[in-house]
């Protein structure tokens, strides 16, 4: 309670809070924004997943590359592109264990270990590879395994389709590259 003077009388003011009416507006402000902010909000969010997942994958190209110069032998990338589902890549190393030829980006059986194993997560698909029969390498000196065609691309979408990135591996020096929106 507020008590003043005003040429001898006393007034008394007893505000103590809000007005239903000016809650409502408040309200009616804040829910107007939320409707004006979250099919941006989802839309984002899918792009932020695609991205990390393509991140991931220039990582994992990386990862496989480290691995062939540490282990003196040929580490490969199985890509099994989505045709109606979401895709998922396996990273191996490629031996010749279990009888097949050593550096064939081939995984023959159990013998030559998976390294990696990848299923894209829910709202992003593997789309597609430029690489022959889907497979890409790097020897034990860390460069593309050339008999597979070297360098090429792996290109990644949003579920609905709307965004894509690729990451493309350079024929010559095997190193890496993302196109997509940033």
């Amino acid at each position: 309670m507020i008590v003043e003077e005003n040429d001898g009388a006393v007034i008394l003011n007893q505000r103590r809070g809000f007005t239903t009416l000016e809650l409502l507006v408040v309200i009616s402000i804040i829910l107007i924004l939320a409707a004006i902010a979250f099919p941006n909000l989802s839309g984002w969010t899918r792009k932020q997943r695609l991205k990390g997942v393509a991140r991931d994958l220039m990582s994992h190209f990386q990862f496989a590359r480290l691995e062939a110069i540490k282990r003196s032998t040929t580490i490969a990338l199985a890509f099994n592109p989505g045709d109606g589902g979401v895709g998922n890549y396996t990273v191996f190393v490629d031996d010749g264990a279990g009888g097949g030829t050593p550096g064939n980006l081939i995984q023959d059986n159990a013998a030559e270990s998976t390294l990696r194993r990848v299923i894209m997560p829910v709202g992003v698909t593997l789309d597609s590879t430029t690489f022959t029969n889907d497979r890409a390498g790097y020897n034990a000196r860390g460069f593309p395994v050339l008999g597979a065609g070297g360098g090429g691309w792996v290109e990644l979408r949003t579920d609905p389709p709307g965004r894509t990135y690729r990451v493309i591996m350079q024929h010559t020096s095997g190193g890496l590259s993302l196109n997509g929106p940033l």
